[in-house]
């Protein structure tokens, strides 16, 4: 259910995309209070971007879920840049989130939706 992407203009190879992804993902599993099991990560990089007209190291993130919360939001706001910043070295200014929550009935999974 949970999904967590991110896109980045900072070009990153694969051992630190693949360790900021697991980390992210057992901290987004723990913040939601849902199994990992069920929690998917993305990378995508690198992509041109920029950011308050510059085109230094920065970071775009999608965070969607069923039942999200603003609480929720909140701490993941909170927690997920420092992984971006520890894992990527990215400076969390420079990191933007969008938070979403879906409907079960929008949401499918395994021939169905929740």
């Amino acid at each position: 259910m949970p999904y967590l992407k991110i896109n980045t203009n900072k070009a990153t190879d694969i051992t630190a995309q693949t360790s900021f992804l697991k980390n992210a993902s057992k901290k987004v599993a723990e913040i939601l209070q849902k199994p990992e099991k069920f929690v998917m990560t993305q990378f995508d990089q690198p992509t041109p971007m920029t950011f308050g007209g510059t085109d230094e190291d920065l970071a775009y993130l999608e965070i969607k879920s069923i039942g999200l919360t603003n609480e929720q939001a909140a701490q993941l706001a909170k927690e997920i840049p420092s992984i971006v910043e520890k894992e990527l070295g990215i400076d969390p200014s420079r990191i933007y989130i969008e938070f979403a929550d879906a409907p079960r009935s929008f949401w499918g999974w395994n021939k169905g939706t929740f």
